[in-house]
């Protein structure tokens, strides 16, 4: 076989092999750890009214779930209801709004991060004319589908009947 039809052959290989691994893998943990400080803000503020909650997780259904459309949450806070229906409307608008608020830095996070990268990239390839890129793409990729994957997934928690938005309109109005 000519070296280079196995060259380019192997490069398909590793691509094919990296993009599966990023999809089927590690983007749902990824989501994963952003859903556990979306929690994390929900429980933070409870606790900041001495509700008690628990977080539960399950990480060996966390690649099947991600990948069902019919899931609606890859992880749940548990917590009193009465008590916090006993909030005033603001406090309970901190705790729903919270795990959107986490969402939103991680974003934002992410946003930053990719626009430094991508600045990082310009100055390699425009100035040092250094085009060895491939860590470089291959985060910038696993971070760009985090960051989509996030923006759906708060996109949901917003406008989705049982998000958090649509919770605290729910017991708010009573």
């Amino acid at each position: 076989m000519n070296e280079v039809l196995k060259n380019s052959l192997w490069r398909i290989f590793h691509v094919a092999s990296f993009l599966f691994i990023t999809i089927f893998f590690i983007l749902p943990y990824l989501v994963q750890i952003s859903t556990y400080f979306h929690e994390k803000a929900h429980r933070d503020v409870l606790e900041e009214f001495g509700i008690q909650s628990s977080y539960e997780i399950d990480l060996l259904s966390t690649i099947p779930n991600f990948f069902n459309p019919q899931v609606t949450k890859l992880g749940v806070t548990r917590f009193n209801l009465e008590d916090y229906k006993k909030l005033s409307a603001y406090n309970k608008a901190r705790v729903n709004l919270g795990g959107i608020i986490s969402d939103l830095r991680f974003l934002f996070l992410i946003g930053i991060y990719l626009t430094l990268v991508n600045v990082y990239t310009f100055y390699k390839v425009k100035i040092k004319k250094d085009y060895d890129l491939t860590w470089v793409l291959a985060v910038n990729w696993i971070l760009f589908m985090w960051l989509l994957a996030l923006v759906q997934i708060t996109v949901s928690n917003i406008s989705y009947g049982s998000g958090d938005f649509f919770q605290l309109v729910k017991y708010i109005s009573g």
